[in-house]
């Protein structure tokens, strides 16, 4: 997987990518239940697992402790959660919010959804008003993270603001998002001013 891939609704993974490399970062309750499946613990990738660890070990130092709520999802099951939402929350709210299977980022094994152990406790409760948020914002680029759906972002994601999607794109790469206020997108879009022939 190339961290600085494009993976959105114009940029997809083919349904049969799976990571080779995946491994569970552990057994914490997790939004998969949800969907009725209660047997599947967050998984990403092996490459990208040593640097989750030094931003989780930093966090926790200063009070924080962020764990991976969702990881890896298949191809088959992004489809899951697509026509689940389509179902209950209709389709307008679905493109908006959910991305159609081969679109989504977790299925590249380099992505997740945060939530948070407070207390001894979990929650995915997740917003942008959180402490662990704002810690996340000044240092998740450290450690070679964005958060991929930024607030002030959405005309140019395509997807509402999401405080709990973070991505690896390596830490060079993420230092110069985080320094120029640049979605991926528009990290992309540059890249094709420079080169027509970018991402073709």
């Amino acid at each position: 997987m190339d961290y600085s891939a494009l993976i959105n609704k114009e940029h997809r993974l083919n349904s049969s990518y799976v990571p080779n490399d995946l491994v569970i970062t552990d057994n914490n309750e997790n939004n998969f239940h949800n969907y009725k499946d209660p047997t599947l613990k967050p998984m990403i990738s092996a490459s990208i697992l040593p640097y989750f660890l030094m931003m989780q070990a930093a966090a926790l130092k200063e009070g924080f402790h962020i764990i991976i709520d969702s990881g890896y999802r298949s191809y088959d099951y992004q489809q899951v959660i697509w026509d689940k939402n389509v179902e209950e929350k209709g389709i307008e709210y679905t493109k908006r919010y959910v991305m159609i299977p081969g679109a989504s980022e977790h299925q590249s094994g380099i992505a997740f959804d945060i939530a948070y152990i407070r207390n001894g406790l979990y929650t995915d409760d997740v917003t942008g008003d959180d402490p662990e948020y704002a810690w996340l914002m000044n240092n998740a680029h450290l450690y070679g993270f964005i958060l991929r759906y930024p607030k002030d972002k959405e005309d140019i994601t395509g997807i509402n603001f999401e405080p709990w999607h973070f991505r690896f794109v390596g830490v060079e790469l993420a230092t110069y998002l985080h320094e120029n206020n640049i979605s991926l997108e528009e990290y992309h879009a540059r890249k094709k001013e420079e080169d027509p022939n970018h991402n073709r």
